[in-house]
């Protein structure tokens, strides 16, 4: 889908941790979690604003991934929602390529089974990328959990890589 040497910052949003994910050329470049400490809505969408501008300016992507959020009726998928519009505007005016995906089509394209869970999802990131291993087996679950918002920002980055990929409502500015 992208020239070979293309950067991929990818972000698996949530309200409360954001996935992070670079990478160029297939290599993983970078990866982690940020926490948003914020509690307010408001406070959340003025902290993840900051994160993303910071993202950017470290890194200078050329294409923005993004997760799209499941629809729900709860609060915080509303917020979800919110956040990811955000995540897409910020990287539009950035000036970035932004693709988004569905994390049933991540899990497909990545586990060949788009209602594979997390755990057979890290384990696939781990075949690719075995310094991550580290992160798969944790001694809480909290931290499992935790690191899996990274697995799914590395998936999500190896689908837009991915040549037959096709990024759901791309757009460049």
């Amino acid at each position: 889908m992208f020239k070979h040497n293309t950067k991929i910052l990818a972000i698996d949003p949530g309200t409360r941790y954001i996935g992070i994910a670079l990478l160029e050329s297939g290599e993983l470049i970078y990866h982690g979690v940020r926490v948003i400490r914020a509690e307010s809505p408001h406070e959340k969408l003025r902290e993840m604003k900051k994160i993303m501008l910071r993202l950017i300016k470290d890194f200078r992507p050329d294409v923005l991934a993004v997760e799209r959020a499941f629809f729900g009726r709860s609060c915080s998928s509303s917020l979800l929602n919110v956040l990811v519009d955000k995540i897409e505007t910020i990287g539009r005016g950035e000036r970035l390529k932004v693709v988004s995906y569905a994390p049933n089509t991540v899990r497909k394209f990545i586990c060949k089974d788009g209602w594979a869970d997390k755990k057979a999802l890290s384990e696939v990131i781990v075949s690719r990328y075995p310094e991550l291993k580290v992160y798969l087996t944790q001694d809480k679950a909290w931290k499992e959990r935790y690191h899996q918002n990274m697995f799914d920002a590395v998936a999500l980055g190896l689908i837009a890589l991915s040549p037959e990929s096709n990024g759901t409502r791309s757009r460049k500015v």
